[in-house]
């Protein structure tokens, strides 16, 4: 054992255990984000529903110019097995008469749908966040549920779930997951990969109390508090943030529920689905300087641990490429990392319904923080185009 123990061995030994060491760090530090995620779909499938004590509550739809989307929505809105009046306000950025002549020929019914548009002529404002803003004040109650024209919701129980947690009078805010179906091509394996580890991130933040994004496809909050902390005026400048920087600031570990039961999902509908994945990226990586730093600094450190380990194993390997001693301790920290990595990010991908993610998690968890510092040097390209409007000072 001394001939491969002994000092000229030291360093790659070193190496080989700082490897081992970055493997414990991701083991314990990073990985329970990722089964605490799998756990929490699991627990509340398993919880049955309050049968009362639901809110009254105002569905607020975003639609671009796009009647077709809310005919297709609709149905789903309206058939919701929920036992609490609700109301449902489609909000157009832009006057449509397509939509609003959707919305007039519905039926009269026991819910009620309503129709709002921002003014054609507007400037110098996000349009969305005004839309928004405008739908939220016309909403008749206090529990908003917020989705867009490109959302589907496949379960009659969603509303239920989405607003359950309000029965809590602490609750302010409920973030939900909408997972994406491509149309119009083949699924992107990166597109659909990026995407989980998104969805795992920011929904496992929040479960930690810390949450910094939501999707706007699938997030509800109080009207009380959505003016209590002035709406969207801490990103008015900007396009965009109504997902991400509002939950930020609406958010404490206190007041958020975080609902990702298996009903609870809804789908937003892409019908480019390269186009609005780069934009998707570009926004995020523009408006993360604005919300949970934190929270994205925490995960590139993880990235970066990776990394670190990958060169501290081959360094150590290539330093004493037949010593057993060192060869079987990198050889350890392999396994004993992506082993349990490889488990437990598939399992989240089958409780966010997402493709198998098994065999290229090693790669892809290596090489998507090369992925989000291209679109990151790409955003500031376009830096100016982010803003609604800049001071000149």
């Amino acid at each position: 054992m001394t001939q491969y123990i002994n000092p000229d061995t030291t360093l790659p030994l070193v190496f080989a255990c700082l490897a081992m060491a970055i493997a414990i760090v991701e083991l314990t530090a990073y990985l329970p984000r990722v089964t605490r995620l799998s756990r929490a779909v699991k627990k509340q499938d398993n919880t049955p529903l309050a049968a009362s004590g639901y809110p009254k509550t105002s569905i607020v739809v975003y639609c671009h110019n796009d009647a077709k989307g809310v005919a297709s929505l609709l149905p789903s809105l309206l058939d919701q097995d929920f036992p609490e009046e609700y109301e449902i306000i489609v909000v157009n950025d832009g006057r449509d008469h397509a939509t609003e002549a959707l919305i007039n020929s519905q039926e009269e019914g026991d819910v009620k749908i309503y129709h709002t548009f921002t003014p054609g002529d507007t400037r110098n404002l996000s349009r969305k966040k005004l839309a928004l803003t405008l739908g939220i004040k016309a909403a008749a109650h206090d529990v908003i549920v917020h989705v867009t024209s490109l959302t589907r919701v496949p379960s009659a129980q969603w509303l239920r779930y989405m607003t359950a947690p309000f029965i809590d009078r602490s609750i302010d805010v409920a973030i939900g997951y909408a997972t994406v179906a491509e149309n119009g091509g083949n699924r992107s394996r990166t597109r659909d990969d990026d995407r989980l580890i998104d969805s795992v991130h920011y929904l496992s933040s929040a479960l930690c109390g810390k949450a910094c994004r939501g999707d706007g496809n699938n997030l509800a909050y109080r009207k009380s508090r959505f003016f209590a902390i002035k709406g969207f005026s801490n990103s008015i400048n900007l396009h965009y943030g109504d997902d991400d920087i509002f939950v930020a600031d609406a958010s404490t570990s206190d007041n958020t529920a975080v609902v990702v039961a298996t009903p609870s999902h809804a789908v937003t509908v892409s019908d480019n689905p390269a186009t609005d994945y780069m934009y998707s990226k570009l926004r995020h990586a523009f408006t993360a300087k604005f919300a949970g730093t934190r929270q994205h600094l925490y995960y590139g450190v993880g990235s970066l641990l990776l990394w670190c380990w990958l060169a501290f194993s081959i360094t150590a390997v290539s330093l004493a490429p037949v010593n057993p001693v060192v060869t079987g301790i990198v050889a350890i920290a392999a396994l004993s990392l992506w082993i349990p990595v490889m488990i437990a990010w598939n399992n989240a991908a089958k409780a966010l319904q997402s493709r198998r993610f098994l065999f290229s998690a090693p790669v892809f968890l290596m090489l998507r923080p090369l992925l989000n510092f291209v679109y990151l040097l790409k955003s500031k390209k376009i830096h100016d185009a982010q803003y609604a409007w800049q001071s000149t000072n």
